[in-house]
């Protein structure tokens, strides 16, 4: 596992990069390298930290389900009960679980976010309980690439009076002594290892492969849920360098910053102790990685699979490995954050370099895969011919 992360470095597929395996509830694996910039002229250090991308999600969803647990939010009731003015625009009836599995039909803004309205973050709620939805809730699933965030931002707002990241930052990375940041300090971007990404253009470039090609095509239509969920949804873009470095801005959707072994250890508390305490109950976290959602999703235009809150593997989003019973979330910059129920296994992965949008070929090889099945092999486990 050490050597191929070496060899993403010295290959120039990663320029810097965090890894992070817990087992049984301990820290095993904890890897760091590379540089933070693409001159290669700042060494990555052990506190680097880094954009995380749609893995923010996983912090969001964690939230929501402490507070579950807590008997603070239910997950079949709607979410109007909480937050009344959410109610607007037919969306009444629409319960927690629903949002959870990217089935609400609130997959997108009519408008894009930007950063300014999110640090006002009340100008994005009003947009949230105004807003059409694209579906009838329940009767399909496409994925809320920027709205999950704030729907449910919304509704922790509601019932505890704090916006997600504050609650994140006090009731969970706090307790757990967790490097992840919704909304990082601003007298600590100096150790932001910046997202290398690509150019708007290159970009799109990408999204010709076959595996993307249906989503573009989406795109290309401005009026559609997969532009406005998307590209559309946000107004920083991929070349907007002074916009993407607004760390500070809590984006519960795609925000988040932080290190592999960080979300390692999150997800090991999902499912286990960590340091004698677990965050979650396991009958909590087994309704949570259920099946909720599989099939054609209407943004990606591809098959996805979502348990509540986390994406399921076996779409070519996040390929299967051959191994049963992992849930997680996967990022646009080739990051990764999964455990595994059954291995007692957790796993964090935080580059900053976004070579898989880069990529123009037939099929994306995405580089966790390989680290993923480097990590499986290491720890003896037996996996079956993933499909």
């Amino acid at each position: 596992m050490g050597d191929l992360f070496a060899d993403f470095l010295r290959s120039g597929r990663d320029i810097g990069a965090s890894l992070g395996v817990y087992r049984g509830g301990r820290p095993v694996v904890e890897i760091w390298g590379g540089h933070v910039d693409r001159e290669r002229t700042r060494l990555w250090e052990r506190d680097t930290v880094t954009p995380i991308a749609s893995i923010s999600k996983s912090l969001v969803t964690a939230a929501v389900l402490l507070l579950i647990e807590r008997g603070v939010i239910d997950l079949e009731r709607p979410i109007a009960e909480y937050w009344p003015d959410f109610g607007q625009a037919d969306k009444a009836e629409i319960p927690v679980h629903l949002v959870l599995a990217h089935r609400s039909g609130l997959a997108a803004l009519d408008r894009s976010v930007s950063n300014d309205d999110a640090v006002a973050l009340d100008t994005v709620l009003r947009r949230i309980e105004r807003q059409r939805l694209w579906w009838n809730p329940g009767n399909r699933h496409g994925y809320h690439a920027v709205t999950y965030g704030y729907i449910l931002s919304g509704l922790v707002k509601a019932v505890t009076g704090r916006t997600v990241g504050r609650f994140f930052a006090e009731e969970i990375a706090a307790p757990y002594q967790l490097d992840l940041h919704l909304g990082l300090p601003v007298d600590q971007h100096d150790r932001v290892a910046p997202m290398l990404g690509p150019s708007q253009s290159q970009a799109f470039r990408s999204l010709l492969n076959p595996m993307w090609l249906s989503y573009a095509l989406g795109v290309l239509d401005r009026r559609s849920v997969s532009y406005h969920a998307t590209f559309g949804g946000s107004d920083a873009g991929f070349n907007d360098h002074a916009e993407l470095t607004r760390y500070e801005v809590e984006d519960g959707s795609a925000g988040g910053v932080g290190r592999g072994i960080a979300l390692a250890r999150l997800y090991a508390a999902l499912i286990g102790p960590v340091d004698g305490h677990q965050l979650i109950s396991a009958d909590l976290m087994n309704t949570a990685r259920q099946p909720q959602a599989s099939g054609r999703d209407e943004v990606l235009r591809m098959r996805t699979d979502w348990g509540l809150g986390f994406q399921l593997p076996g779409g070519p989003m996040w390929p299967s490995v051959g191994v049963a019973g992992l849930f997680g979330h996967t990022g646009a910059s080739g990051s990764l954050a999964f455990a595994d129920t059954e291995h007692e296994l957790a796993f964090g992965y935080t580059p900053n370099y976004w070579s898989e949008l880069s990529h123009t070929g037939r099929q994306p090889q995405f580089r966790f895969t390989a680290l993923t099945e480097a990590v499986y092999a290491a720890a003896g486990i037996r996996r079956w011919p993933a499909r």
